[in-house]
């Protein structure tokens, strides 16, 4: 008992001792950044919230900040997506953190870049200045915003530069950015605003990504000039945004012949750019009769347009479907389930899109004949713009066979069937 009391008299007098040192009862430096920051921008971070009808439960949440005399809040446009595309079933609403709220109107949306202007009577709120110089990988960053109902927070994380797969600049930032977050500013030691929160990455844990404040200066400078539409419908705006991206994006997929790769005895279309990503995976298991091999190449360029569209990638795939011991007829079979033709629109969204309408053919390629149907969809409340699914499958042998996909979004008629012309010309059987 005598050396338990030892023990425990001995710690206290060396707890004891590194208080008394000299700098051990300090506050840890980035500690006293976060705070310093949280209280220097805090009155000008507001909740936004997306209410149905006159009630004041929100459907959604996010997050905005003053940018602006005369009211003005950038936020997301995911954040006010709803209240765009059907101003008359919801309603958007501001809470700074010091209590003032009221209703917001859209000034105006990019959906491109998912940014928002939104205008409400914010008081003395201080806009928030934003940041011209470029920053330096590693520097550090401080990102605020309304998680998950938690009340306004402030995460800190570390600039990264521009994210390397997405088709539109982002920032990759190291940092906890959850569901309530989007659209809050991300700033750094002096308070200056240098990205506005967008997205985390799934996949990963503290991978976030930003906004660059250039496309907020951008959207700001458009804005000042806006007048809100009839009505306060963003749909019009929101559909010819749409029509750029897609002109944009296939303008890039067809600017140059199409790249090919060999796939063992195929040659088939191929990563077109950085701006693409692609992987790989198999079917290899012990006891089953065939094997299937499969390739994917996509565009990480989606857009969100409301809580249930997301449009705007590029998607091909490849399966080589090998089987020695199937014979012909139940090889057959097995080509027909990953072929699959019909399936498409059985389940659609009728608020967006048309069913599909499919076609089928038997068509020539190089070395080989090949089934080739087409599936198009059309957007409901985007003129001018579909889905359209193309798939090809080689015929004539009884153990080995290409199946390939492509898949595009929100795009015209004219470049979808430009580029599925293309991309059926690049397939090939080597033989």
């Amino acid at each position: 008992m005598r050396s338990v009391h030892l023990i425990v008299r001995t710690a206290a007098l060396i707890a004891a001792a590194l208080l008394g040192l000299p700098g051990a009862a300090q506050e840890p430096e980035v500690s006293a950044q976060a705070r310093a920051l949280y209280e220097q921008t805090r009155d000008s971070v507001a909740q936004i919230r997306v209410l149905l009808g006159s009630s004041d439960t929100p459907a959604a949440t996010g997050t905005g900040f003053v940018v602006g005399p005369g009211g003005l809040i950038l936020t997301n446009y995911h954040v006010v997506a709803d209240k765009a595309l059907e101003p008359e079933t919801y309603q958007l609403e501001f809470v700074l953190p010091g209590g003032r709220r009221g209703p917001l109107q859209i000034v105006a949306v990019d959906v491109v870049d998912d940014l928002a202007v939104v205008r409400g009577d914010t008081g003395d709120a201080r806009p928030l200045p934003f940041r011209d110089a470029p920053l330096s990988k590693g520097d550090k960053g401080f990102s605020l915003g309304h998680p998950l109902n938690q009340g306004l927070t402030v995460v800190e994380g570390i600039y990264n530069g521009r994210s390397e797969e997405q088709y539109y600049e982002r920032i990759h930032y190291t940092g906890a950015i959850n569901p309530g977050m989007s659209g809050g500013p991300v700033v750094d030691i002096g308070g200056r605003v240098f990205g506005v929160n967008v997205a985390n990455h799934r996949r990963g844990q503290l991978v976030s990504f930003l906004v660059p404040v250039k496309f907020a200066k951008r959207l700001l400078s458009r804005a000042a000039a806006a007048r809100p539409p009839q009505g306060a419908d963003f749909r019009e705006q929101v559909g010819a945004q749409i029509r750029a991206h897609d002109a944009e994006l296939m303008g890039a997929l067809l600017k140059a012949p199409l790249p090919v790769q060999k796939l063992g005895e195929f040659s088939v279309p191929a990563k077109i750019g950085d701006f693409m990503q692609c992987g790989a995976g198999t079917e290899r298991e012990a006891g089953k009769p065939y094997t299937v091999d499969a390739h994917q190449c996509y565009t990480l360029s989606s857009l969100y347009i409301d809580r249930r569209l997301n449009t705007g990638m590029v998607t091909f795939r490849h399966r080589i479907l090998r089987s020695k011991d199937l014979g012909a007829l139940r090889f057959a079979h097995l080509q027909e389930r990953y072929f699959a033709p019909g399936g498409y629109g059985e389940v659609f969204d009728r608020r967006h899109h048309t069913g599909y309408a499919c076609r089928d053919e038997i068509v020539a390629l190089q070395g080989t004949r090949a089934k080739m149907a087409m599936c198009v969809r059309r957007y409901k409340r985007l003129e001018g713009l579909y889905d359209v699914v193309l798939k090809v499958a080689t015929l004539g042998d009884p153990g080995l066979a290409l199946q390939s996909e492509l898949e595009m979004e929100g795009v015209s008629f004219e470049a979808a069937t430009t580029f599925s012309r293309r991309y059926v010309e690049a397939i090939r059987w080597n033989r």
